[in-house]
């Protein structure tokens, strides 16, 4: 497991983790392999300064197979990451800590979500239990992890059609993260 700290433990009271590709930036079948590839949907950078505003921290928690794959190499993997956190800081968010796995499924590790060892890190961290926070995903996978740790689930699905199979009953489902974040922590900013 791979883990970036962006402070020793995050400053606020509440936290909420969330899947990156298919959540913060769009998911792509041939993975995100350089920062130009990168496109941050609208409403997560809205929801990003949402959460700051409203005190929560925001941890990512993503499978990032592509690097042991050979697909994504070190010096890329970095700029994205910095690339994604630049963008949430410029529209006024935040993202506190990062947990990437970048095992192959085959490996059988135990951060690859559906596994919840990145939650389980990722609440270590923000010193919390799974309980306390939320699981934003967009995959059967999360929604397995989410059940797995025993944090509520909450599944995007960004469009009509799009697979329904979400691997275990999550708690909540939301067409965009701002509308997850919106009806989790109100509406009143």
């Amino acid at each position: 497991m791979l883990a970036w700290l962006g402070s020793p433990k995050p400053e606020c009271d509440r936290v909420i983790l969330l899947d990156r590709d298919g959540v913060v930036n769009v998911n792509r079948p041939d993975y995100i392999k350089t920062p130009a590839e990168i496109s941050i949907y609208e409403d997560c950078l809205e929801a990003m300064r949402v959460l700051e505003q409203k005190g929560v921290g925001v941890i990512l928690v993503s499978n990032q197979s592509g690097i042991n794959r050979g697909l994504i190499n070190w010096e890329d993997f970095r700029q994205i990451h910095e690339e994604v956190i630049r963008r949430v800081g410029e529209c006024g968010g935040r993202i506190h800590a990062a947990f990437y796995c970048p095992h192959r499924p085959d490996e059988n590790c135990e951060c690859r979500k559906p596994a919840p060892g990145m939650l389980f890190a990722a609440c270590r961290f923000a010193g919390i239990k799974p309980w306390q926070t939320f699981f934003v995903g967009d995959s059967p996978s999360d929604m397995l992890a989410a059940q797995n740790a025993g944090c509520p689930g909450v599944r995007i699905v960004r469009t009509q059609g799009e697979g329904t199979d979400t691997g275990s009953s999550p708690e909540f489902v939301f067409q965009t993260l701002l509308g997850a974040v919106l009806s989790i922590y109100g509406k009143d900013i």
